[in-house]
């Protein structure tokens, strides 16, 4: 009886100190500076098991890997997109269009954010006519990394088949900044001094800088509803706008 009262108890506690066992919810603040001004915002990202939520200030998506299938949700509007994941037919034409892989490389430089350290990694490539750099910090010993890393790496097994697969770190980005520069779109039906103008006028876009920092990173349960859709909400059909040709190469983009 000793005996299993005792391993009773070392049960419950490796089941109260199990990161795995719990979700995690974090909270970005981001800044992004281009020909369009300057746009803050804030986004929440909450991942539990096989199941991601990402919340913004119009809309939010929902992953769900186990049942192979994707939320994207307008709550002013009370309405819903469900399609499938990994993506099909023109969807998956687009992500294939707009991303692809990153190769990271680790650098020396080491951050804190919210007390926790972090080590950047670098990264750069062309995606969708644009060429772009990044900088990410990642941490492993912030709240629910595990959790995080083990999402990322599920949702990137799924969609082998259409973006190749990454060697992002381990961790969680607690700050990243990118820069996006617009150059070498080709549209369909130009002809070739139509398409050096085109040209002309991409060289003289500012480049968008984004930042990003994680301003809350926090482990707890999440009731399963969280990565339902709400009651109520009505199911709408995605429409797809045809996409210019892609670049003879496009390694990547950043996530």
């Amino acid at each position: 009886m000793k005996k299993i009262a005792i391993v009773a108890a070392l049960a419950a506690a490796a089941l109260a100190t199990n990161p795995a066992s719990a979700g995690v919810v974090i909270t970005q603040d981001q800044s992004a500076t281009g020909p369009f001004g300057e746009k803050k915002s804030t986004q929440t990202i909450m991942i539990q098991g096989n199941k991601q939520k990402m919340v913004s200030k119009d809309r939010e998506v929902i992953t769900d890997l186990d049942n192979n299938v994707m939320y994207l949700i307008d709550p002013a509007k009370k309405s819903y997109i469900q399609l499938p994941f990994p993506p099909t037919g023109p969807m998956a034409a687009a992500v294939a269009h707009s991303a692809g892989a990153m190769d990271f490389k680790k650098t020396e430089s080491t951050e804190k954010v919210l007390g926790y350290s972090c080590t950047d990694y670098t990264g750069s490539g062309t995606s969708m006519g644009g060429q772009y750099t990044v900088t990410e910090c990642f941490s492993t010993g912030a709240p629910g990394a595990q959790e995080f890393t083990r999402f990322q790496k599920a949702m990137a097994t799924k969609l082998k088949d259409i973006v190749p697969m990454s060697n992002t770190p381990d961790g969680i980005p607690l700050a990243s900044s990118s820069t996006v520069q617009m150059s070498n779109m080709k549209l369909p039906d130009l002809t070739p001094e139509q398409q050096q103008k085109l040209q002309e006028q991409i060289a003289k876009v500012k480049p968008v800088l984004t930042k990003t920092t994680v301003s809350k990173v926090e482990t707890k349960d999440l009731p399963a509803d969280t990565f339902s859709v709400p009651s109520g909400f009505t199911e709408r059909k995605l429409t797809l706008p045809p996409l210019p040709p892609s670049p003879a190469a496009s390694p990547g983009a950043p996530h």
